[in-house]
């Protein structure tokens, strides 16, 4: 492709254009228009205007768009689709898109379903100098406007290529119950399905309502273009013009009669499953100590033996454990969690070798929910000094805070990052800096990954210049303590992909500047389903020569089933009245 040497250096400003019908675009579009102009040096400067309305498909008569093997699909889509998709509610961009310049297309069909611009249309979009199109109106587009901008025409397909092709968008990994429904953004070919990724990112199928699951993937990958700009920017975007991909996936169409009998077969199923759980299945968490080091977990033929902390109330859970080695006494900080509060607060665990655990509470006592207590060694004039960094997202912040006396006395030293509610942030020293991993929120309520380094521990901290570095429930939200073996560093991250705290992915970050980041899963680590937490695990960390791991089981815990039932009758009654 052309420009291919071009998108391996930085550029200065991005000029796309967008392709639609008009300045009124669906919420996801608008949000991803506005996460474009969110990033200095990117600009829209053209609105492609398809003239043609609405697709063919959609001015059937209802007569027979009601009758045929597709019946139930579109009484579905008309029932509990159309009008009632978040992602999909208009809004008027008129304010920011609305001065912009404007080139109304009609385009030539050839075959079934195959669009090509005219020549003058071609050469009049070519004319704005456009770095990129942003695709949301027209169809199957081909020919010379694939061309008509530096990198191209870009579309969203709201699935993993490699799994799914076609249509309904995110229908098919609901259907089969895949726990992860996926989202590709390519550059286009002349090829249908075969063009150049440019991004994937992957969220939790919310397998008890198809709705809430494509809101949930459609606005969660809204900033999959604004990703793709800021590698560009960086002088980072040679992918933009790889090789086209190959995919082997069937392609898929609107689900026939049958089909639709067993979705919503499935989905019933599933929401009986989900309030018999919510009922019934309450989780517990605990932590446990395996006498190996962290590093054992790449060898996918390790099988630690735990030892559990015994005699926990089925009230509380203890998780997110981290810990230091001193003699023969390894010393936790963990969070603990009254079920009937949901206020999670830091305890210490002292736990000697060969005996049995003992806690302190009133530890590192905070004013807003606190967990994950990531602990740093660090030496200084006066010998080890002990820092921890619990996450206090409440509080729009991750701040610093040193050992007094450890375990129990602790001052706060420093906000580290101001703004943010940061989700289990996690620091190493690493060639020279300092690195912090930290989960975010996005919009949809998908966790992104984000980064940030500096100098020295108490900062100044820089965000990563491509934030967020990935969108990936397997994947992406902090697991544990970030490691180096050999050379290279390691990141668990939490696998949610089943559940919160189904497993644990250990990442092998392979590329780590300021401007750049790549990771790939080397391993994934799984609770033991024969063990005495068999249910989940979302936290290793490494303690000298152990590692410190938590552990999910589900029990009845009455005091919270009853709780849940007078939740219930309140609302019922309460409607009632």
């Amino acid at each position: 492709m052309s420009g291919q040497s071009s998108a391996a250096v930085p550029v200065q400003t991005l000029r796309f254009g967008v392709m639609c019908k008009g300045t009124t675009l669906e919420a996801w579009q608008a949000q991803c228009v506005r996460d474009l102009m969110a990033v200095a040096g990117v600009e829209p400067a053209l609105l492609i205007v398809d003239i043609d309305g609405p697709e063919a498909s959609a001015r059937k008569p209802l007569l027979q768009r009601l009758t045929g093997k597709l019946l139930l699909w579109n009484l579905y889509k008309r029932m509990c689709l159309a009008g009632k998709l978040k992602s999909q509610a208009p809004v008027d961009m008129s304010a920011l898109l609305g001065g912009l310049a404007q080139i109304e297309c009609k385009v030539e069909v050839r075959g079934k379903i195959s669009q090509y611009f005219s020549p003058h249309d071609v050469e009049a979009i070519r004319a704005h100098q456009l770095d990129f199109i942003l695709r949301f109106g027209f169809n199957i587009i081909k020919g010379d406007v694939l061309n008509a901008a530096r990198y191209g025409v870009w579309s969203y397909h709201h699935d993993d290529l490699n799994m799914y092709r076609g249509k309904p968008a995110s229908f098919w990994p609901f259907y089969a119950d895949d726990p992860v429904t996926g989202v590709t953004l390519q550059r286009l070919t002349e090829g249908i399905d075969n063009g150049v990724v440019l991004g994937q990112s992957h969220f939790a199928t919310m397998l008890k309502s198809y709705p809430r699951s494509r809101d949930h993937v459609f606005m969660g990958s809204t900033g999959m273009p604004a990703k793709v700009c800021k590698d560009l920017l960086a002088g980072h975007g040679e992918y933009v013009c790889a090789e086209p991909s190959k995919t082997t996936a069937p392609m898929a169409f609107s689900p026939t009669n049958g089909q639709m009998l067993v979705f919503l077969a499935r989905t019933a199923r599933n929401r009986v499953r989900d309030a018999a759980h919510w009922l019934f299945g309450h989780r517990q968490w605990c932590v446990g100590l395996i006498d190996a080091p962290i590093v054992s977990f790449l060898d996918p033929r390790f099988r630690p033996r735990v030892r559990w902390m015994p005699g926990i109330p089925r009230e509380r859970f203890i998780a997110d454990p981290f810990g230091v080695r001193r003699g023969n006494t390894t010393t936790l900080l963990a969070e603990e969690l009254d079920q009937s509060e949901h206020v999670g607060r830091i305890i210490a665990v002292e736990w000697a070798d060969g005996g049995e655990p003992s806690v302190t509470r009133g530890v590192l006592e905070l004013p807003v929910h606190a967990s994950y207590p990531y602990l740093i060694e660090v030496e200084g004039s006066n010998g080890v000094e002990m820092y921890c960094v619990p996450e206090t997202g409440a509080a729009d912040e991750v701040a610093l805070y040193r050992a007094v006396l450890f375990p129990t006395r602790w001052e706060r030293v420093c906000t580290l990052i101001q703004g943010v509610k940061a989700l289990d942030a996690s620091l190493i020293q690493f060639e020279g800096r300092w690195w912090m991993f930290y989960g975010v929120k996005g919009a949809s309520g998908a966790v992104e990954l984000h980064a940030a380094w500096a100098d020295a521990l108490v900062g100044p901290w820089t965000p990563h210049a491509t934030n967020p570095l990935k969108i990936d429930v397997r994947s992406t939200r902090p697991g544990g303590t970030p490691f180096v073996h050999e050379g290279k560093l390691y990141r668990p991250a939490q696998d949610g992909s089943r559940g919160y705290g189904g497993a644990v992915a250990i990442n092998h970050v392979s590329r780590l500047s300021p401007t750049e980041f790549s990771e790939d899963v080397v391993r994934v680590v799984r609770p033991d389903e024969g063990g005495m937490y068999p249910a989940g695990i979302h936290t290793i960390s490494t303690v000298g020569d152990q590692t410190v791991i938590d552990g999910q089981r589900s029990l009845f815990v009455p005091a919270l089933f009853k709780a849940e039932i007078k939740k219930i009758a309140q609302r019922i009654f309460g409607a009632w009245r």
